[in-house]
């Protein structure tokens, strides 16, 4: 069973409970990028998704492709910058796990979003 955040932080250590508030501050930014990223995501998606009711099939997925590559060139540097995050997220979620935190809640939900695998069984990681 998952412990809370509430009664790990009475038994945490201070290097604990630092990583903690570091992964909060890391998770802000997260959100923050994701959201510049999404919105500059949105007039290509507005673009990409009129095309579906274009009659000409062939010239719908011309402009699809096109939109799609445009997206991911005018994004690069929030893309860049999102994974940059996530990977600084990813190895806050293996330095917890090594530190004794994964029986914590909020590591057990999020460890294999940022991994890419399941918390291993014992203390070590991948």
């Amino acid at each position: 069973m998952p412990t809370s955040i509430d009664t790990f932080m009475k038994i945490a250590s201070f290097d604990q409970k630092k990583l903690l508030f570091k992964m909060v501050e890391v998770g802000e930014k997260e959100a923050k990028a994701t959201k510049v990223l999404n919105e500059k995501l949105a007039p290509f998606e507005k673009i990409y998704n009129n095309t579906n009711t274009m009659k000409d099939g062939q010239y719908s997925k011309i402009i699809k492709e096109d939109t799609e590559d445009h997206a991911l060139i005018a994004t690069r540097e929030e893309r860049d910058f999102l994974k940059n995050i996530r990977n600084q997220m990813k190895e806050l979620y293996i330095k917890a796990v090594k530190m004794g935190m994964k029986d914590l809640g909020i590591i057990q939900r999020n460890y294999e979003h940022y991994i890419g695998s399941p918390i291993p069984s014992q203390n070590s990681t991948n």
